[in-house]
């Protein structure tokens, strides 16, 4: 089975692994086997686990995880009104307006709405 995160939607996009595996291809590989491992653990179904990875990366301004995880989460079932509410929620307890409103850019980017 092929474990590979599905990319952006955008044309052209190099995830912080690929960058990673270009200086340490082991140390990729082990970190890709971390997130597999911490993607089967626990009772979260896939649109809630893309749901709240979404919140970590909005959090730190990690447009490129926030990107891939984005269209994962469409591809879990979850709404673009889904996707919206859960970057807004994070409006005044871990980020401000400047980085809700890049985070919903980037949902809006990716999604093509």
């Amino acid at each position: 089975m092929d474990m590979r995160y599905p990319l952006s939607k955008q044309e052209v996009f190099v995830s912080n692994l690929d960058r990673l595996r270009e200086t340490a291809p082991e140390v990729a590989d082990a970190f890709r086997g971390l997130r597999v491992a911490a993607d089967a653990y626990g009772t979260l179904d896939p649109k809630q686990r893309e749901l709240s990875l979404l919140v970590g990366f909005a959090v730190t301004r990690n447009e490129g995880g926030f990107r891939v995880h984005c269209t994962r989460a469409k591809d879990a079932g979850a709404t673009v009104a889904e996707i919206e509410q859960i970057v807004i929620l994070q409006l005044g307890t871990n980020l401000g307006l400047v980085p809700v409103v890049e985070a919903l850019s980037w949902a809006h980017d990716e999604l093509g709405d």
